[in-house]
């Protein structure tokens, strides 16, 4: 799979294929010359289990482009072999300065990214085959 989002409504999409991805924070990077922010992740495949199929997982890239600045909170930057769950995806336009904003990604346990770009676009790519996923996660009680 390989998606490109543009505007808030192509980015809903991306945010619920990513939702409850497990990222290492040694496999994000901000390329600051580049203007682009990657990070790998092992993405949950809902859209199979909406099929009736088994959980799967499958490794894919997420690359933010037009970013200006990374602002992160609550995300150990000197553990680079930790993990964090994503949990959403959005972005936040800029009243005063259209079409830029922030798009913000916010992981379980109250961490954020959030990165200053001038336009929406992001890339969504899978790579490689998808492997059976230990378990499914739960939103169970949550509002």
């Amino acid at each position: 799979m390989r998606l490109m989002a543009t505007s808030k409504e192509d980015l809903k999409i991306i945010a619920a294929l990513v939702q409850d991805s497990i990222a290492r924070i040694g496999d994000m990077h901000h390329e600051s010359a580049r203007r682009r922010f990657t990070v790998r992740l092992n993405r949950f495949r809902w859209e199979e289990v909406d099929k009736g199929r088994r959980p799967t997982r499958i490794m894919c890239g997420l690359m933010i482009e037009d970013v200006s600045a990374v602002r992160t909170r609550h995300i150990a930057q000197d553990k680079p072999d930790a993990f964090v769950d994503l949990l959403s995806v959005d972005f936040l336009a800029d009243a005063d300065a259209p079409p830029g904003g922030v798009m913000q990604l916010v992981f379980a346990g109250g961490g954020t990214l959030a990165l200053d770009v001038g336009c929406i676009d992001i890339t969504l790519a899978d790579i490689g085959a998808a492997w059976p996923a230990r378990r499914t996660p739960d939103h169970e009680g949550e509002d």
